[in-house]
């Protein structure tokens, strides 16, 4: 028999032996056996739960009032799975701190729909119910019972079906409700008293009693709404607020319906009652019997003393005071929701120049940068093309000492030379850092014409011009026979170095890595600003930034996309250190690719950065041309070369960022003192990518021969 059990009320739990079996093979009696059901949900449960939940014995659960013996898991399991559905609006920490806590109901009609919340919930391990009164026919318009209930204890009666949804909860029912020497002992020991008696006397003598034992008390009324709470925990305060002064419950006591009405509407306020309570109050004891209450409005009033109580004890904001909610005026204001925007998948794409100087800017302003960031300035100078950071570009944190956006400028100079190429005026090229000038940025690049062409690379313009980033999943196939030698061989044409990964078990690596990455960068909110402020919606009209239809996203992704961008998701996420699902998308898109390409620069100057820019470039092309889709994917870490610029980008995750570069290293074959510069996911996919709106204000026009 468990704590609180009264075995004249309560159900009789038992463990295998004599009595369950003789009650097991009573013809009289109705034996439910689900447990394998339960056993094998149990085993279900994410995260699996402790072994020992599994190795737990069951108990019989006999419910003399059903003529019934139910079998059902031990305590400890049958608690973690039957509010395993609470999760994670309480986590499971939060559990173990209500399952330590005791609220005291007093007065049985809306108090069953207080109790019943707190039950399903699991927001106490002990109740304490007190009503005097028997069930009538009469309130089943607005307690959970049955006519098989009529006549029963009110307490007695929501205790049983409470038992029948825990059997292990503890309750104390006191059937005779509450006496001025019996209030003591029921206030002693709650962390919380809930009010719903009918009698005046018995709420005075209540809250005196709490205020003297700090216990802090709530109230609900039904009529619009209307909760109470009254922290006498924190404060010393006059009960009701003072709204009945330091009135004798003396005086109060045995009062009829009619004669609470005066004191009622001073609690309540005669102006913010409803029409129809207002009006059925001046008619009690005439053409009504009492004042009236609705189930559904007693229903309501348990899910806000529900979720005041639930606040209360886990110490979150909860002042004294009165509030209404007030569902009729609700719903007379409801107002049909924003229209969703359909999603552009318009490529914006303008056309190309027929004059070769501006068709090679055209060209450059083509190349991939990170969060499509478009760092560079283009200037059409006296006989070449000159490519530089612009003064008004502001680069993100994770792109460290700007490496992100070198590798971009070497891009847009490896486009500039093929169409130079193709339009037969191509020069040398150079990488040059800034010699005495006062600039944030170290590197110049740019293409000198002249009238030479190269075949190979004007062979690439077409693809150049079409390549785009495709973020769709791949359909998982390997890569074409040979294509791994092909990309090799574009890297070496320009003298750089890759690492074609192409084994499932490292890319399953790689996903890995991926999926804490991006959610680490969901968590932290510096690097979540910048990764939002990246992300451009059909409305914005912005040349700048990732449009959500190039995201690549699925119907379920688009849907969750304004759920997972969330402050206050991801900051409660990062609470409970969880999100694991933000690196999802991510990870299956590595795991549905045919390759994965790391880009190498030789070294950790700006001009190394800039060249595997131009390495990059060339193998996306190369991929392109194949038939291949590619996606550039950075993690948050990537250009980080020490723990000082890991603490810069994210104090909080530095240490797992750390050992995810550890981890990355170790998968990644990199060479010497070579740094990762771009991760490229080359996949098969067979839909043509959206692309994205380049800016059309980069070229700074001068007088060109």
């Amino acid at each position: 028999m468990m704590p609180g059990h009264d075995s004249a009320v309560g159900p009789v739990i038992l463990m295998e032996g004599e009595r369950a079996e003789r009650l097991r093979s009573d013809p009289g009696v109705t034996v439910l056996d689900h447990l394998s059901e339960q056993q094998e949900a149990l085993r279900k449960v994410l995260p699996a739960p402790d072994p020992g939940l599994s190795a737990e014995l069951p108990r019989w659960v006999h419910y003399p009032w059903r003529n019934s013996v139910v079998h059902v898991l031990g305590p400890r399991g049958f608690r973690r799975l039957r509010l395993d559905r609470n999760r994670s609006k309480l986590t499971v920490d939060e559990q173990e701190i209500l399952a330590n806590r005791t609220v005291g109901v007093v007065g049985l009609s809306v108090g069953s729909a207080v109790a019943q919340a707190l039950a399903l919930e699991g927001l106490c391990g002990a109740l304490r119910l007190a009503d005097f009164d028997v069930l009538e026919l009469s309130n089943l318009n607005r307690v959970a019972a049955s006519v098989l209930d009529l006549g029963v204890n009110k307490a007695v009666a929501t205790a049983r079906r409470l038992w029948e949804v825990d059997p292990y909860l503890s309750i104390t029912v006191s059937p005779d409700g509450l006496q001025p020497d019996t209030v003591r002992n029921f206030v002693d020991g709650l962390d919380v008293l809930v009010d719903e008696c009918d009698s005046l006397d018995m709420k005075v003598l209540l809250r005196l009693e709490a205020r003297r034992r700090k216990v802090p008390v709530i109230m609900e009324t039904s009529d619009r709404g209307t909760i109470d709470v009254e922290r006498f925990d924190l404060e010393t305060t006059t009960p009701f607020h003072g709204l009945l002064g330091d009135i004798d419950a003396r005086r109060l006591s045995g009062l009829t319906d009619r004669e609470k009405i005066p004191f009622a509407l001073r609690l309540l306020g005669p102006e913010d009652i409803s029409t129809r309570m207002a009006a059925s109050l001046l008619e009690v004891d005439r053409t009504v019997a009492t004042w009236p209450q609705l189930g559904s409005e007693v229903m309501l009033g348990g899910a806000m003393v529900a979720a005041a109580v639930r606040r209360l004890l886990l110490g979150r904001p909860l002042p004294s005071g009165r509030g209404r909610v007030d569902l009729d005026s609700f719903l007379e204001q409801l107002l049909p929701p924003d229209p969703t925007e359909p999603v552009s998948t318009e490529p914006g794409i303008r056309q190309v120049p027929d004059d070769p100087v501006s068709a090679i800017v055209h060209a450059a302003e083509r190349a991939p940068s990170g969060g499509n960031s478009q760092p560079w300035l283009l200037s059409a100078e006296p006989g070449e093309i000159r490519i530089e950071i612009g003064d008004r570009f502001a680069h993100s944190g994770i792109d460290i000492r700007c490496r992100g956006s070198y590798v971009a400028l070497g891009a847009a100079l490896q486009n500039a030379r093929i169409a130079a190429a193709a339009h037969g005026i191509l020069g040398s090229a150079y990488i040059e850092e800034r010699a005495g000038e006062v600039s944030p940025w170290d590197v110049v690049a740019g293409v000198r014409f002249s009238s030479g062409t190269d075949e190979e690379l004007a062979a690439s313009y077409q693809a150049m011009l079409s390549r785009a980033t495709t973020r769709q999943m791949g359909d998982g196939r390997p890569l074409p026979v040979g294509a791994r030698e092909v990309l090799y061989r574009a890297a070496g044409s320009v003298g750089g170095r890759i690492d074609v990964i192409t084994d499932p078990v490292r890319l399953d690596r790689i996903a890995d890595i991926f999926a804490e990455a991006d959610r680490i960068r969901y968590l932290d909110a510096g690097l979540r600003r910048e990764m939002i402020a990246e992300l451009r919606w059909p409305s914005d009209g912005s040349d700048t930034g990732i449009d959500i239809a190039s995201l690549g996203l699925d119907d379920a992704e688009s849907v969750m996309l304004e759920i997972v961008l969330r402050d206050d998701v991801l900051d409660q996420l990062g609470e409970w250190d969880l999100g694991h699902a933000l690196g999802r998308p991510a990870a299956d898109r590595i795991r549905s690719s045919s390759a994965f390409v790391a880009v190498f620069s030789e070294g950790v100057e700006a001009t190394d950065y800039v060249r595997a820019g131009v390495l990059m470039e060339s193998v996306w092309i190369v991929a392109h041309r194949l038939g291949l889709a590619v996606q550039p994917m950075t993690p948050v870490f990537m250009y980080a070369e020490d723990t000082e610029d890991l603490l810069e980008l994210s104090p909080a995750y530095a240490k797992r960022m750390e050992k995810l570069r550890w981890l990355l290293d170790d998968v990644v074959e990199r060479p010497g003192d070579a740094r990762i510069a771009m991760l490229l996911r080359v996949a098969r996919v067979p839909l043509e990518p959206p692309r994205s709106v380049r800016r059309s204000d980069t070229i700074l026009r001068k007088s060109v021969t």
